[in-house]
């Protein structure tokens, strides 16, 4: 293959690759995220519309100044990994389910909150 070639099918490759998301592996999704680019326009009540901290722990369990406290377990696909918790409110029991992604340039993973409106949690740590 010639160099114009090669630096041709590498610069495709690049530019498909940025923007597309991946799965995160399941030993990549414990840790802390952060809400902070939520919307005060209200698009859904099962969703953050202020600064709020969620933390998913090793153990299956979670804690977020939104959620409160509850259990969360990781689904693994081939294109996206599904996460899904589950809390207690005011009347008894919800569920939440997403997916978790992270772009191909290796971004810190984020929980999808709403897509369309570019609404998620961000890994910090």
């Amino acid at each position: 293959m010639s160099s114009i070639w090669k630096t041709s099918f590498l610069f495709l490759l690049g530019s498909v690759g940025i923007g597309c998301e991946v799965p995160v592996s399941k030993s990549d999704v414990a840790g802390t995220y952060v809400n902070t680019n939520y919307s005060t326009e209200r698009c859904c009540v099962e969703a953050p519309h202020t600064a709020d901290t969620l933390t998913l722990k090793d153990d299956g369990t979670f804690t977020s100044g939104f959620y409160g406290n509850g259990e969360y377990s990781i689904d693994g696909g081939l294109l996206s990994t599904r996460i899904s918790w589950i809390y207690t409110y005011e009347i008894g029991k919800a569920s939440y389910s997403t997916v978790i992604l992270r772009d191909l340039t290796g971004s810190s993973p984020r929980i999808i909150l709403n897509y369309d409106l570019n609404h998620y949690y961000e890994k910090v740590k």
